[in-house]
């Protein structure tokens, strides 16, 4: 690629963001991202908090760093964090601002972040690694088919991203194979782009979703993926997007996706 698209940063806006949103664009830009997209988080009652956006400073701050880099794309997102209780009031939020682009995403399962390892998977009866996958695979499923208005979908096998140290590995086809081929159908007839997210690639050698997911939503028909970064802070934009765009084309995806006024954009890989 000449250049990259960068579908999933963060700033202060979010909760848990670490850098200005003028500082994200300047480590983009010489990361060679030319689009990129803010997503800030909305998720409410997630481990006890809400994550919200202060939707007048985010504008205003978008516009200001279109103005400082105007060789650069620079959309306003949101990543929508579904759950079947807070989805309604998740949907009044997504439609406050004319986004770029809508990201959705699934924190919550059974009410509890993944993130949170020790509450999630210790603290729950009869919590295995299969049924940690499964009850994951289906919350996202759920999202997919009911949440109403959304472009992509974001980092698919969130639950094992914070267990390395557990050896638990990342999720697999085989760990759900009907839910996980309903959601890449659902994707694929629907027009809606599957995120690669880059987070943890050089922890597992693999974006979330990895290789054997991509390979089976290739398989079905999937053409649309975006890339994320997941960055919180200026040294993680752009993370491991050499690499990822490499397996993306040993697995048949010929192009990468990005948006703007919610219409696809693509550069070929």
């Amino acid at each position: 690629m000449k250049e990259y698209c960068d579908n999933h940063i963060h700033s202060f806006l979010s909760l848990d963001g670490c850098a200005l949103l003028i500082d994200q664009v300047r480590a983009s830009r010489e990361k060679g991202v030319k689009h990129l997209c803010f997503t800030e988080h909305i998720d409410i009652e997630l481990g006890g908090q809400n994550f919200l956006v202060d939707f007048p400073s985010y504008e205003k701050q978008i516009m200001e760093a279109r103005e400082a880099f105007p060789d650069m794309d620079i959309g306003i997102g949101l990543e929508l964090g579904d759950s079947k209780d807070t989805r309604d009031r998740v949907i009044e939020q997504s439609n406050v601002l004319n986004l770029d682009f809508k990201l959705l995403s699934r924190h919550s399962v059974r009410n509890i972040d993944p993130a949170w390892v020790e509450d999630f998977f210790d603290k729950v009866p009869g919590r295995t690694r299969d049924s940690a996958a499964k009850d994951y695979v289906l919350a996202v499923m759920n999202s997919v088919l009911r949440f109403p208005d959304w472009d992509a979908l974001a980092h698919v096998g969130y639950v094992f991203k914070f267990t390395k140290d557990r050896g638990y590995g990342s999720l697999i086809y085989e760990d759900s194979p009907d839910e996980l081929d309903i959601i890449f159908r659902f994707l694929i007839e629907h027009g809606k782009a599957l995120e690669v997210n880059t987070s943890r690639f050089d922890e597992y050698g693999e974006p979330i979703p990895g290789v054997s997911l991509l390979k089976r939503y290739r398989e079905l028909g999937g053409e649309l993926i975006t890339l994320g970064s997941d960055s919180h802070r200026t040294d993680r934009v752009a993370q491991n997007f050499p690499e990822a765009t490499e397996q993306l084309k040993e697995l048949g995806f010929r192009y990468v996706t990005y948006f703007m006024n919610r219409k696809m954009n693509h550069l070929t890989l």
